[in-house]
């Protein structure tokens, strides 16, 4: 499993995720009645955000370029989407193309659709190789891909650059250094941390940041490992990830109500101005982009020596039902999706809001340029529950927000009770 990012900022920038557009030759239009050809599309997420705004570009530009198809796009919010795509698939009602999560993500993984024959194997594309090597990693299943997706995902600390300046504050290079930083801000009177934890999924925003830095460089074969038996989750690396974390909340960084507070209503007391930073991804530009001060995106310096270390993963991709009455016709909209020069091709690579999956295409936005030098360095780990059973991560969550809602467990109770979980699911 391959776990770096050693490639040029060139080669890891480009395109990636979804659906189509045809060119209105016979591939893509179909060979049968061309009446009638409804393709299906499910994703999660909101009407202004990426997979929205990308949806509606596919809709209008497969129905333009090919017709007597019609599209119907379906964009559920994240918590409804999963629940809704199992119902789908268990009564063989599953839409054309819809999305999973990498590796083991989730269960709705492309791991986890493909062992269960939900998914079409995608072998035949013929632009496939426009996918850098840990794009196609990810989305594929015993050697054969599965799913495209359009992005690298890069979990980080956005910040108020003005209040960093008006304090004071140079970017942290370690963990000491953002310690001090936090100090400083709390000094002043200023909140250093919000986080939204009463959707619990943004404790691993910050978490494995840390843990990019703290568990794998030491041993970056550490997750393949846990299946064998040779390392655990309640091993000294995580105890101490889980550790450094609560530091954050114990010491008064984080505002005290994090588990009264969801992602959203922490995302706006960011943007009002009501804390210096808040953990979140790349995925949330377009929720911060309007803040009235200089927006700044850097890694969490978690690092107690040496460099930091980036958390970055490929992003959701799309796969196509096994049972699609339209298979063929949508790989070609897939290819066509990922030929580098047409008018879907150019929606498509804007859902990526930094880097991308397709082979050399150039950092889009210039707010993410702090943390170009560390995947030109190849210090970069993916998200550590894309290698975990789905469901570890869950525990993890639940336990690390009794942990700090509480004071009565550990972090050694935490990391223990991830271990347990994961034997249960492994």
């Amino acid at each position: 499993m391959k776990k770096r990012f050693g490639l040029s900022v060139a080669a890891l920038l480009t395109i990636g995720i979804l659906s189509a557009c045809g060119n209105g030759n016979d591939a893509a239009t179909g060979t049968g009645d061309s009446n009638d050809k409804t393709i299906t599309v499910m994703a999660s997420g909101v009407s202004d955000g990426n997979q929205g705004v990308f949806l509606k570009s596919f809709k209008e530009i497969v129905e333009k370029e090919n017709p007597g198809y019609t599209v119907e796009t379906t964009l559920l919010p994240d918590d409804q989407y999963y629940t809704a795509l199992k119902s789908k698939l268990s009564t063989g009602q599953a839409p054309d193309i819809f999305l999973v999560q990498p590796k083991k993500a989730s269960a709705s993984s492309v791991e986890e659709m493909a062992k269960a024959g939900y998914i079409a194997d995608l072998t035949d594309l013929e632009n496939w190789d426009t996918i850098i090597d840990q794009g196609k990693a990810d989305m594929s299943y015993e050697g054969n891909p599965y799913a495209v997706s359009s992005s690298v995902g890069v979990l980080g600390t956005w910040y108020n650059k003005d209040l960093f300046k008006e304090n004071g504050i140079e970017i942290p290079t370690n963990w000491q250094e953002f310690l001090d930083a936090c100090q400083t801000l709390k000094d002043a009177g200023v909140t250093p941390i919000v986080m939204g934890d009463k959707d619990s999924y943004m404790i691993q925003f910050g978490m494995y940041q840390v843990a990019a830095n703290q568990v794998y460089p030491k041993n970056d074969a550490f997750d393949d490992q846990l299946y064998t038996g040779e390392t655990k989750l309640s091993d000294d690396e995580w105890v101490n990830t889980i550790t450094m974390y609560k530091e954050l909340y114990d010491k008064g960084y984080v505002t005290t109500n994090s588990l009264g507070l969801g992602q959203a209503q922490a995302q706006q007391l960011f943007v009002d101005g009501e804390a210096a930073m808040i953990f979140d991804g790349d995925f949330s530009y377009t929720a911060l982009e309007g803040s009235p001060f200089d927006l700044g995106f850097m890694a969490l310096p978690a690092n107690t020596e040496g460099e930091t270390y980036i958390s970055a993963a490929t992003g959701a991709g799309f796969a196509i039902s096994a049972e699609s009455e339209h298979l063929e016709d949508i790989k070609a909209i897939f290819n066509e999706m990922m030929d580098g020069s047409s008018e879907l091709y150019d929606a498509w690579i804007k859902t990526a809001t930094s880097f991308t999956t397709v082979k050399g295409v150039e950092l889009s936005n210039e707010v993410f340029q702090d943390i170009v030098p560390a995947f030109e360095a190849g210090r970069s780990f993916y998200w550590s529950n894309q290698a975990w059973p789905s469901g570890t991560e869950t525990e993890m969550q639940s336990k690390f927000s009794e942990m700090i809602g509480t004071g009565k467990i550990s972090p050694e109770d935490v990391a223990e009770a991830m271990q347990k979980k994961f034997e249960e699911l492994k």
